[in-house]
């Protein structure tokens, strides 16, 4: 079956409508307050912009070494609510948040254990040619939605099961994934620089940093949540499953 972009949006923004109570409330802790608490704790490395290959991989090591624990905890927590939120999401489901949450928690370390088998493929074509990784990512993208709606508990199987799904499909999502980044990249860009802008002028040009992450992260939070149901979209319009299969 052919991914119809249209169909698969359409889908999507139904799906954020009539679940977006339950998405919200696990959106709000698990990816809106990770993501605020990180951008105003977590110093981004300094750049001039100046820098050649190995001054930015001196910089970026000395980031990741001074704030690794910070950045695993904020990764999974965040990781945590974006299973839940497929949980919620997925067509053979319709359960409370405490429900979605606690199926989460059951099968987190199954999905950490798909996602680090799928990463082991994907990275060798990252670091060779950039687009088969990004064709393999897009390949594996169903993990987990198939994790929370069939709720498989081999890895192996998710990477499989997803590899099928996706059949004759791999560059149309990657595609369609593509055009909802980039412009969801540019909306992101262009509400932060207004926002600047905006609080720079009302502080006399010292600008307010909790403001601007917190435009950001809100921003952020719901692109984020677009992907997710996105996601979802794509493995109904693909596998047929509707609201009550199981």
């Amino acid at each position: 079956m052919k991914l119809d972009y249209m169909q698969c949006w359409n889908g999507a923004m139904a799906l954020l409508l009539a679940h977006k109570e339950a998405i919200l409330a696990i959106a709000g802790v698990f990816l809106f307050l990770p993501t605020l608490l990180f951008a105003q704790y977590v110093a981004p490395p300094v750049l001039t912009g100046d820098e050649d290959a190995n001054a930015l991989v001196a910089a970026y090591s000395l980031y990741f070494n001074e704030n690794a624990l910070a950045i695993l905890a904020s990764n999974l927590v965040m990781g945590f609510g974006g299973l839940a939120i497929y949980f919620a999401l997925v067509p053979s489901r319709s359960h409370t948040v405490a429900e979605n949450l606690a199926a989460a928690l059951k099968f987190f370390l199954i999905y950490l254990l798909a996602n680090l088998l799928s990463g082991l493929v994907i990275l060798p074509g990252l670091l060779l040619f950039i687009l088969p990784g990004l064709y393999l990512s897009c390949r594996f993208v169903l993990i987990p939605v198939i994790l929370a709606d069939q709720q498989e508990r081999s890895p192996v199987e998710l990477l499989k099961q997803s590899w099928s799904i996706t059949r004759d499909n791999g560059f149309s999502i990657l595609l369609f994934l593509a055009i909802i980044m980039v412009v969801g990249g540019i909306t992101l860009n262009v509400l932060e620089a207004v926002t600047g802008v905006v609080v720079g002028l009302a502080t006399g040009g010292e600008g307010w940093m909790l403001i601007l992450n917190l435009v950001a992260s809100l921003v952020g939070t719901i692109f984020q949540l677009i992907i997710y149901a996105v996601i979802v979209s794509i493995y109904i319009e693909l596998t047929g499953r509707r609201a009550g299969a199981v």
